[in-house]
């Protein structure tokens, strides 16, 4: 079994959702500390021309497992996410589509999980790509240590026998350790396609909302193709 391990990230980018595709169980990494000014309560969408950020407020002390993240409210920050989001799509063919989206946001209380919100968001990413593939939450699972040590411990607790990594893998893994666990390590290089954002420069690495909202669903999936796997 071929699994990839991921935080869950706002929104995501084409590039974590071609990685779920690629595999055959997402292990949802909401285990470890919550990373300020990243992606788990944040990602960009285009206005105008320029990528601009959408965000979730969040109660996060230092060393706050992402799983236990959770929502906070500050002044306007529903109305300022909703027309950022909004004027987003504005005008494209898929702009009813975030409505969806917009209604799991608003039912995200004060108080309740980012996490939970986030893979809600993804879920409906995925399926608008056509993507399905099972997840677990690392979380759940009996797993220890950190960073590459907890990476086979997670692969060794879900009996994979090949784990899918992004490229930073490269710089950090112990290769043999996977070894001894008779686990093979890929890596994933995603090379992001390019997709008509009207009259202006293409802008890569956006939410994979931005897709959604410009491209009929057909053309979707094969945005996901462009990657490659092998060994370092």
């Amino acid at each position: 079994m071929r699994v990839t391990i991921h935080q869950p990230e706002h929104l995501p980018w084409l590039g974590l959702l071609a990685k779920v595709a690629a595999s055959e169980l997402w292990i949802v990494l909401d285990s470890v500390p919550y990373r300020k000014n990243y992606f788990q309560n944040r990602n960009r969408v285009l206005i105008d021309g320029k990528p601009t950020w959408v965000t979730v407020p969040v109660t996060a002390p230092f060393g706050t497992p992402i799983s236990e993240v959770r929502i906070c409210e500050v002044p306007h920050w529903r109305r300022r996410y909703r027309g950022r989001l909004c004027q987003s799509v504005s005008g494209l063919p898929g702009a009813h589509k975030v409505d969806d989206l917009l209604s799991s946001v608003d039912a995200a209380a004060h108080g309740s999980s980012l996490a939970d919100l986030n893979l809600d968001l993804a879920d409906w990413l995925l399926a608008q790509f056509d993507v399905k593939v099972p997840r677990i939450r690392s979380s759940e699972l009996d797993a220890r240590g950190a960073k590459g040590e907890l990476i086979v411990d997670l692969c060794r607790a879900v009996g994979a026998d090949e784990y899918l990594a992004g490229p930073s893998g490269r710089d950090y893994l112990d290769l043999e350790a996977f070894t001894e666990q008779g686990i093979k390590v890929s890596f994933f290089d995603f090379e992001h396609p390019v997709y008509s954002q009207g009259e202006n420069d293409f802008v890569p690495c956006l939410s994979a909302v931005d897709a959604c909202a410009r491209l009929a669903p057909e053309e979707l999936p094969p945005l996901l193709a462009g990657y490659r796997t092998g060994a370092s």
